[in-house]
């Protein structure tokens, strides 16, 4: 009987609720932070909370929710979110919308690599 490589073996299915959940995941993480960026009325450097890290943080949970190909799920989630963020959060502003996008995959993609790595050493 031949072994097939990891390669070779069925991947998980990418689940639409996975991809809901960071699209919403990370609509409404950068809407919260952006709010709270206008309403403290801080500089404009205080944006990246609303760009990077709100985004990054959507993407690991994204992961966290779905468990197997957090990854793919957060990037889908993330490019699907880029023209809502870019009409409703950003101000037609679309340079922040791909940012988040973007974090929001490799926020993904970090959490998986982490929860692999959990996994693997049990």
């Amino acid at each position: 009987m031949k072994r097939t490589p990891k390669r070779q073996q069925a991947k998980a299915p990418i689940r639409a609720t996975g991809v809901l959940f960071a699209l919403a995941a990370n609509l409404l993480l950068t809407t919260a932070a952006d709010i709270a960026v206008r309403r403290l009325q801080v500089s404009f450097d205080y944006e990246i909370i609303a760009t990077l890290i709100a985004p990054f943080i959507a993407g690991v949970l994204t992961a966290l929710y779905v468990r197997r190909r957090g990854a793919v799920h957060a990037f889908i989630g993330g490019m699907l979110s880029i023209p809502l963020l870019t009409a409703y959060v950003f101000a037609l502003n679309w340079q922040f919308a791909v940012f988040a996008g973007a974090f929001c995959g490799l926020g993904g993609a970090m959490a998986e690599i982490l929860l692999r790595q959990r996994t693997a050493s049990n």
